[in-house]
């Protein structure tokens, strides 16, 4: 196990040091993050990074393998554009998490913001507690699930994806282009597997499903990349 002691580290600095030591050091503690921004921004590899506090903006932004945990709070695009991996955030987060997610997981104990899942491309959003209005605006795919509470214009303008809630008011906080369905005996099963795998003692008969109106009404393709990710490649290519 490594340790890292931030109270006089910049964010370039700590990012530098994550990145040499991911791969070759299974466990990385992070002490005295003073609610850095930018943290483990583009962490490629595998590993797991342990932030014993709080972290600021983009938390995780464009992370591919790692496990990152945060045991307080994040700021705002918490995850933005993560690729693979896992983050865990104990306490809450601020407004917009999940921006653009493409892959992987994102599990937040207690409370988001605002905007959360906003554009997600893939992945998996899971909000025990309560979130802000707009959840889900303008998905292109991926799951969000929220277990509390949701806020007001949810699914709004979705293309493609999913929201799964158990909030029994969510009908009237409905975003517009977006309808409420039972949710489906295939999706409950992935729900049970995802909740075992982060000890969420959840039920999962009695969530409903918002996804678009109308399916295949919109002409678009995602953008899918034709390069190796770096992750996948031997490390003298991946830095060049």
């Amino acid at each position: 196990m490594v340790r890292l002691d931030l109270v006089e580290m910049t964010s370039r600095e700590v990012n530098q040091q994550l990145k040499k030591l991911i791969g070759t050091e299974p466990d990385i503690d992070i002490y005295n993050p003073h609610s850095i921004h930018n943290f483990a921004t583009a962490l490629i590899g595998d590993g797991k990074v342990t932030v014993h506090g709080s972290t600021g903006f983009y938390t995780g932004g464009f992370l591919e393998g790692p496990s990152l945990i945060i045991e307080g709070n994040t700021g705002w695009y918490t995850g933005d554009n993560m690729m693979a991996g896992e983050i865990i955030v104990q306490m809450n987060t601020g407004s917009n998490a999940a921006p653009s997610m493409v892959g992987g997981n994102l599990v937040i104990r207690g409370n988001s913001g605002s905007r959360a899942g906003w554009g997600m491309k893939g992945g998996n959003l899971v909000v025990c507690g309560d979130v802000g209005r707009w959840t889900g605006k303008m998905t292109l795919g991926g799951r969000i699930v929220v277990l509390g509470r949701i806020g007001e214009g949810a699914g709004e303008s979705m293309y493609n994806g999913v929201i799964h809630t158990l909030d029994p008011g969510v009908e009237e906080k409905l975003g517009g282009n977006v309808r409420l369905i039972p949710i489906e005996d295939p999706e409950k099963k992935e729900l049970e597997a995802l909740f075992k795998q982060y000890d969420i003692a959840q039920g999962v008969d009695d969530f409903m499903s918002i996804v678009p109106a109308v399916y295949g009404r919109h002409d678009y393709s995602l953008f899918e990349p034709t390069h190796t990710p770096k992750s996948s490649l031997p490390k003298s290519q991946a830095r060049g």
